[in-house]
């Protein structure tokens, strides 16, 4: 058995972002980062707007684009949508695929001991039947952590609601600072010394470890 706390969470961004990043020494939600920091953004802006406009149901409030958001697994049906937005060439989308992403990579743990003020969820946060909660245990029955770890989480006619599950989160309100991030992982050697260049001169720039796995990569069609 895990411990809650020392379930592992996963925040990711375009390496164009890390520079940014790295000047405010946290990183920041979404009504921040989108003021300067964000110089690529990859979430299509329609899930963004209802991220901004869902509000949060229990303390500290405020909506989801007040957080910093991370997953519990890599993976995840948001990255699945910006590799397939790649591969189809859909109109008015991030073009680039999901290679170019970089995760940030902290646990549960280093968050609490951080004194952060956290909320989890069971499901994606914008969908209007997700359960909130800032107790831990609650967190750790709350989540699928089977379907987490599942190569494939798409609904089937048994449970149409396994995509919503699958995108279960743990939002960090307004800033994490970049102390806490464990891990940067990326897609390959060559992101690694594109990302280890940019990190030369920061305490994570021996932290950068490959991990193709946890990418889609698709190519174009």
């Amino acid at each position: 058995m895990t411990n809650a706390a020392d379930r592992w969470i996963y925040h990711f961004t375009h390496v164009d972002n890390l520079t940014g990043i790295l000047a405010a020494d946290h990183l920041s939600c979404d009504y921040v980062a989108r003021q300067g920091i964000t110089r690529t953004e990859v979430g299509a802006s329609d899930i963004k707007e209802s991220r901004r406009q869902r509000s949060i149901p229990i303390a500290p409030g405020g909506y989801v684009g007040d957080y910093v958001p991370f997953y519990f697994a890599p993976r995840s049906p948001m990255m699945y949508r910006i590799a397939c937005d790649h591969r189809d060439s859909v109109p008015d989308r991030y073009q680039g695929g999901d290679k170019p992403l970089v995760y940030l990579v902290t646990t549960v743990g280093a968050v609490i001991d951080a004194g952060l003020t956290w909320v989890a969820t069971d499901g994606n946060a914008a969908t209007a039947t997700t359960d909130f909660t800032s107790a831990l245990a609650t967190m750790d029955q709350m989540v699928d952590w089977p379907l987490l770890e599942a190569e494939r989480w798409n609904n089937t006619a048994e449970d149409p609601d396994r995509q919503r599950r699958r995108q279960a989160e743990f939002l960090v309100y307004r800033e994490v600072p970049l102390r806490l991030i464990r891990w940067v992982a990326v897609d390959s050697e060559r992101h690694r010394s594109q990302v280890s260049k940019l990190l030369v001169d920061h305490a994570l720039a021996g932290r950068v470890i490959v991990r193709p796995r946890w990418y889609y990569g698709f190519e174009r069609r």
